[in-house]
């Protein structure tokens, strides 16, 4: 075992060391683990003991601290800001985990930490309480499985009402979006967003199915669809104050991290696989035993005669059924979504509601080969009344990439985008997708 020790500024670290301004940031691989440790305005006093080589136990870890003002450690994976994967690309994502922990600092977490990115087009432009602000495209993420204080409880950063709520490994979690203004994110300090999935109970083991998470905060509008930069399991103390106040201890006996395979039927029941089956950038998906639902195979070619999309009903075969988009491409459900309550079967997948930005993240949507004679049927978007109202024929796109707005009732909106928060269909030429104003 190989203990990283940081007193005031002196260093013995195994791994390497790095000072962001006036902060420590420790790192270190074990096997395909990535270990970290970072503390704000190098405060205090922390201590880490790291294996030598990883054991089946995976990215196992202890840590103590004292008078810190925020302290993280963490080990999973970090593919960095080199990342040319979102999470859907990258595979089903898993962590089982077991830690005792233990201090006197109110906020605290433990749980899967890591951060991400929007893409361009869903960078937000306003704060949790409506307020203007710019933000950078960086998102700091959280999977809470125990914690002191409740971060929603913050109503000028997060606003007051969660994104939504589902039970997921058989826990119900709330999910919230907050604001961290002027505060240290990857590249130096700015403006970014929180995203919080907050259990309802508390727990220190267990399987948390990363993955389900992510869709979850998809099916809610919470689009973390652009690269993934590092899942991890993580401990976090944080006081505020420098040098007083703060300690504690903590020891993760079990850090399982599996990458690849296919999102389980069930996520309270996952399949296993292959812990971090890769230490590339781009780790090849390992085999998941099959359940009940994904025994259904995944369709790979377009069933004639086409169907109408969107629908008010289920279509007899959702498995098979096949629509054609306004871009002329063909697309089946996509079976390995799966999970969470969530199948091909159920009835928002075939209303519309969520066509654009599902096709633009790859959710739900398996393009296949249209048929030779097909034609394309409308798309609409689904209104709160239950109709729908098409969306309107687009002029081609122009030199100057001209925008077109819309609700989600296809009423249009103009070439300005919508300043009121709200979710829209955004239109440049053959491109269609949705946004969140906020």
């Amino acid at each position: 075992m190989k203990t990283i020790t940081k007193v005031a500024c002196l260093l013995i670290a195994a791994g390497s060391s790095l000072v962001w301004g006036a902060d420590q940031r420790e790192t270190a691989t074990r096997g395909n683990y990535d270990y970290e440790l970072w503390n704000q305005d190098q405060c205090g006093t922390a201590t880490w003991t790291i294996p030598s080589s990883i054991g089946s136990n995976g990215g196992t870890f202890t840590a103590n601290w004292n008078g810190t003002k925020n302290i993280l450690f963490r080990s999973g994976k970090k593919w960095g800001s080199n990342s040319t994967q979102n999470h859907t690309q990258i595979g089903n994502i898993t962590i089982n985990y077991a830690a005792t922990w233990s201090t006197s600092d109110n906020v605290r977490y433990l749980g899967v930490y890591g951060w991400a990115y929007y893409t361009q087009s869903n960078v937000p432009t306003k704060r949790e309480n409506g307020s203007n602000a710019t933000f950078s495209n960086q998102i700091e993420y959280y999977i809470i499985q125990d914690y002191g204080w409740n971060p929603s409880s913050n109503t000028d950063l997060c606003g007051t009402n969660s994104k939504g709520s589902s039970t997921i490994d058989g826990t119900i979690y709330d999910f919230w979006v907050c604001d961290r203004i002027g505060q240290p994110m990857l590249t130096g300090s700015g403006n970014f967003k929180q995203f919080f999935s907050i259990p309802r109970t508390k727990k220190t083991s267990g399987t948390i199915s990363v993955t389900a998470h992510f869709n979850a905060w998809h099916a809610v509008g919470m689009y973390m669809d652009g690269n993934l930069y590092e899942v991890a399991m993580k401990i976090e103390s944080y006081t505020g104050n420098c040098g007083s106040g703060s300690s504690g201890n903590a020891s993760v006996t079990t850090n399982i991290l599996t990458i690849g395979g296919s999102l389980p039927s069930s996520s309270s029941n996952p399949s296993s696989s292959s812990a971090v089956p890769s230490s590339s950038s781009n780790p090849s998906s390992s085999s998941v035993a099959s359940s009940s639902s994904q025994a259904k195979t995944q369709a790979t070619t377009c069933k004639t005669p086409l169907i109408t999309y969107p629908t008010n009903t289920v279509p007899s075969d959702p498995y098979t059924a096949c629509f054609k988009h306004t871009n002329n491409k063909c697309y089946v459900c996509k079976i390995e979504n799966e999970g969470n309550g969530n199948t091909c079967a159920s009835a928002w997948v075939w209303n519309g509601s969520q066509i654009e930005s599902n096709l633009t993240s790859g959710y739900w949507y398996q393009e296949v080969t249209c048929p030779t004679s097909s034609s394309s049927s409308a798309i609409t978007v689904s209104s709160s009344s239950g109709g729908s109202t098409p969306i309107k024929s687009y002029s081609p796109l122009v030199a100057n990439k001209t925008f077109h707005y819309y609700s989600l009732k296809g009423i249009p909106l103009g070439a300005t985008k919508p300043t009121k928060s709200g979710v829209y269909i955004e239109k440049h030429g053959s491109v269609v997708q949705k946004i969140v104003v906020r």
